[in-house]
């Protein structure tokens, strides 16, 4: 410890010892009670440990992705106003709503605070093929969209820890006789979103860690669509698909108000799923960093729970045993 630290310490421990004398109660925060009650030697300690691991924005490199959020004030992120209830423009306020879209608002939010600076979110809707494959070209910072964690994303993308667990289904027409994914094999049509996880499922591509992982149906005829929710608006206008593949918790939503029915049974698998960042844009690492230590925080003092709860209507951010 430095002259400069010592007499800081001295002083803060001469105030604390003041206003413990002289303050009545009415305006003093609940940790000066306790702060008053330690040594000198024990204040001085805990400063200089909160100092030591406070974020200085002063270390960020201006060439790094952080930097350039820094200093613009602004973090462009990916989002899909067709997927309900994670994402969705709602066209009465002409804003974004869900599950996803509140996850990214609290992040930022917190970001903020972290950096000492406001930063606003630029919404982007670039297509889930273009966010899944990489190579961005800094069109957008961040994906906040559900993207689950499989061995072939994270080759062209860097995740953060995840959020939120997800999980598969299958839906079939609500006048379907079919009760059971195994009367689905011998070429039946299923509807998936494009480059989703349910398409690689389905193609026998799917790479994830899962030992519960449900053998897909046998020589599927697969329609891809942009997005999951269209396979839904599709069938709810007439289109024929033996059935649909898609968010387990997508799929619950739809079937409230559209003509599906999600079959019985385990998921068809379960994976992670995280914040996603362009491996080939500008070095991420300060902003991965904090972002885990946002996500972190979210999950500890229950904002995640409390959000999936509210858009989804249970708490989807505990990891399956």
């Amino acid at each position: 410890m430095n002259k400069s630290t010592r007499l800081l310490a001295l002083l803060g421990a001469a105030v604390i010892a003041a206003a413990a004398c002289t303050s009545g109660g009415a305006s003093t925060a609940p940790s000066t009670a306790a702060s008053a009650a330690a040594s000198a030697a024990a204040s001085a300690g805990a400063s200089a440990s909160a100092s030591a691991g406070a974020f200085d924005p002063g270390t960020v490199d201006p060439k790094s992705l952080l930097g350039m959020v820094l200093s613009t004030g602004k973090i462009r992120i990916s989002t899909d106003p067709n997927y309900k209830p994670f994402s969705f423009l709602n066209t009465a306020t002409n804003t974004y709503e869900g599950f996803d879209t509140s996850t990214a608002e609290e992040t930022v939010k917190r970001l903020s605070a972290k950096l000492g600076k406001e930063i606003t979110i630029d919404w982007q809707t670039p297509g889930w093929d273009l966010i899944t494959a990489g190579s961005w070209g800094g069109r957008w910072d961040i994906s906040i969209g559900s993207m689950s964690v499989t061995v072939g994303r994270a080759k062209v993308v860097d995740f953060a820890d995840p959020y939120y667990f997800d999980s598969g289904a299958v839906a079939v027409p609500k006048d379907s006789p079919v009760q059971s994914l195994s009367e689905l094999d011998g070429g039946k049509t299923f509807c998936v979103g494009a480059a989703t996880t349910y398409e690689q499922w389905l193609k026998g591509t799917l790479e994830i860690v899962d030992p519960n992982i449900v053998k897909a149906p046998t020589s599927p005829d697969v329609t891809s669509l942009p997005t999951d929710n269209e396979c839904v608006q599709a069938v709810t206008a007439g289109r024929k698909f033996d059935a649909i593949v898609a968010n387990a918790n997508g799929l619950a939503d739809a079937a409230k108000t559209q003509p599906i029915r999600v079959l019985a049974g385990p998921p068809i698998f379960t994976v992670s799923v995280a914040f996603a960042l362009d491996k080939s844009g500008p070095d991420d690492k300060a902003l991965v960093a904090l972002l885990n230590e946002i996500v972190g925080e979210m999950h500890a003092d229950g904002t995640l729970s409390q959000l999936s709860t509210k858009w989804l209507e249970k708490d989807v951010t505990v990891k399956p045993s």
